[in-house]
């Protein structure tokens, strides 16, 4: 069925905003520096909860809203959330420390060479064939990892642990026909007793800075709306758009996320640029070989 021009221009405006959203997270994320990265991320998944149910509702409705929640709560579903869960658990704590242990930059490679993962995966578990030009993709990616180890003096691990818990959640989440309200909100659910453990965990050592004021307590619950938000933009352009288009609007997050890490002062040596070059130039050839697979 084709869809009008006006149509597929607000979904053009309404993916590009969340990936807007998703690529300025690290300047709300430095908001939260006055608390600790446990309660942070805990608070994030807590308040994620209320904004998920809200989204649901503006999305679907209520009658509509009930029936997929009935749905992600069967057996199978409640199972693939669940694991879902447990990976963007770790993805976003893995995010939430290395933004406010100033290494944005790190985690910016993380989201570039996500859609080479993606391929790759594809590859090896779907055995899925591709071309020359994704093929140098792979390889000019895999050579920027290795000289960004260099450039760290270490392999990029918690990049790479942020990428791959990424690739998995998007995996298990392509598979699981929920919509991004609904399955957020199962998720956040399934994960709110470790963001109580996590509070607990941090009262051991100072008091909680959600009851250190009304603006740090704000802040901090803005984490709902925050991560809500992008994701209903997100899936309102999704349904509008081509996936060529979506494919290429991905790389607008990461490079707001690496331009932000540079301007907070980030160290990037020469040696860090090549390697971002070293990706970056494989980002293209995958540009390339996705808009030339689209005009066929």
């Amino acid at each position: 069925m084709s869809i009008p021009a006006a149509d597929r221009r607000a979904g053009f405006i309404a993916a590009a905003s969340a990936y807007a959203m998703w690529g300025f997270l690290p300047l709300y994320l430095k908001a939260t520096a006055f608390a600790d990265v446990r309660e942070v991320l805990a608070q994030r998944i807590l308040w994620a909860i209320p904004a998920a149910l809200i989204a649901a509702l503006i999305m679907s409705g209520w009658k509509r809203g009930l029936s997929e929640l009935g749905a992600a709560l069967k057996p199978r579903m409640l199972a693939a959330l669940a694991a879902s869960a447990a990976f963007i658990f770790v993805n976003w704590g893995l995010y939430v420390y290395l933004v406010l242990n100033e290494r944005v930059i790190e985690s910016s490679l993380a989201y570039f060479i996500a859609p080479l993962v993606s391929v790759a995966v594809g590859v090896v578990f779907f055995r899925e064939k591709i071309g020359a030009l994704q093929v140098i993709a792979l390889t000019l990616a895999l050579a920027g990892v290795v000289v960004q180890g260099f450039a760290l003096g270490a392999p990029p691990w918690m990049a790479l642990a942020l990428c791959a818990t990424w690739s998995v959640y998007a995996v298990i989440r392509k598979r699981a026909a929920v919509s991004a309200p609904i399955g957020l909100l199962v998720e956040c659910v399934a994960m709110a007793p470790v963001a109580f453990a996590l509070l607990a965990w941090t009262t051991r050592d100072a008091s909680l800075a959600f009851g250190g004021g009304l603006d740090q307590a704000l802040i901090l619950a803005i984490a709902g709306p925050v991560t809500a938000l992008p994701l209903m933009a997100f899936a309102f352009g999704a349904r509008r758009v081509s996936f060529t288009a979506l494919g290429l609007l991905q790389f607008l997050a990461p490079t707001l996320q690496f331009l932000t890490g540079v301007a907070f002062g980030e160290p990037f040596t020469p040696l860090r640029a090549a390697s971002f070059a070293l990706i970056w130039i494989g980002l293209a050839f995958f540009a390339w070989d996705t808009l030339r697979r689209a005009s066929h």
